[in-house]
């Protein structure tokens, strides 16, 4: 039996075998790009080649492919190499729009308190403050007024309890701040409702008695039973 291979049959194979190593080239290639714009840290050749299981000799090669595609494209960005590292900056020629940056106010970090009631209400809201201070057993009024006024809750009602008190749920901003798309997205809490209610000790008094293993003719022995 002939196992010669027809030059069409052969041409085809050559063909295949040429798309599929442009597949996987482009594969590494895509991968040490989505490495290196999401590492918050510069990423080395070594760290870069064990990640996306390649010598780590390409890694330039992989770099120097993607900066070639980001200049035809007229990309505002690049990937620089300093000393043996790789990490993501803009061209020069955008400092100037970038150093406004600069001028935009930051989101200011939240307080241990405001994240306490922060969590207490994006799961239990609607919820009066109260409630609120009922499970962190502290005032609460500061705390609310300032989640307030930094828009991430807001009133969103009043209660049909005796004096009907406001209710309070978490805003647009709340999502935008934590960065997730609505409020199915928050993480299942690792207790559950009845831990968040305040705990509640029971305390049995008893009259002191004068001495040790002895009781005054008025005293009466304390007696569970009773």
């Amino acid at each position: 039996m002939d196992d010669a291979k027809e030059p069409g049959q052969s041409l085809q194979i050559e063909d295949s075998q040429v798309r599929l190593s442009g597949f996987l080239n482009e594969d590494v290639s895509s991968a040490v790009e989505a490495l290196i714009f999401a590492s918050p840290m510069p990423l080395t050749s070594g760290q870069l080649a064990r990640l996306v299981s390649c010598d780590r000799r390409r890694i330039p090669q992989i770099v120097e492919s993607l900066n070639m595609k980001y200049i035809e494209a007229a990309r505002t960005f690049r990937i620089e190499r300093f000393d043996d590292s790789y990490r993501f900056y803009t061209i020069p020629e955008y400092d100037k729009y970038i150093s406004r940056l600069a001028d935009l106010p930051r989101p200011a970090r939240l307080s241990r308190a405001a994240l306490e009631v922060l969590s207490i209400i994006a799961y239990k809201q609607p919820v009066v403050k109260s409630e609120v201070e009922c499970v962190r057993g502290i005032d609460s009024d500061g705390v609310i007024r300032t989640l307030i006024e930094r828009g991430l809750i807001a009133v969103g009602g009043r209660s049909d309890s005796p004096g009907r008190p406001l209710l309070y749920k978490t805003t647009p901003d709340f999502l935008e701040f934590f960065g997730i798309a609505d409020l199915s997205d928050l993480p299942s809490p690792d207790i559950s409702e009845s831990d968040l209610e305040p705990s509640r000790t029971l305390t049995l008094l008893r009259q002191p008695e004068e001495s040790a293993g002895s009781s005054g003719p008025d005293d009466k022995a304390f007696d569970a039973s009773e």
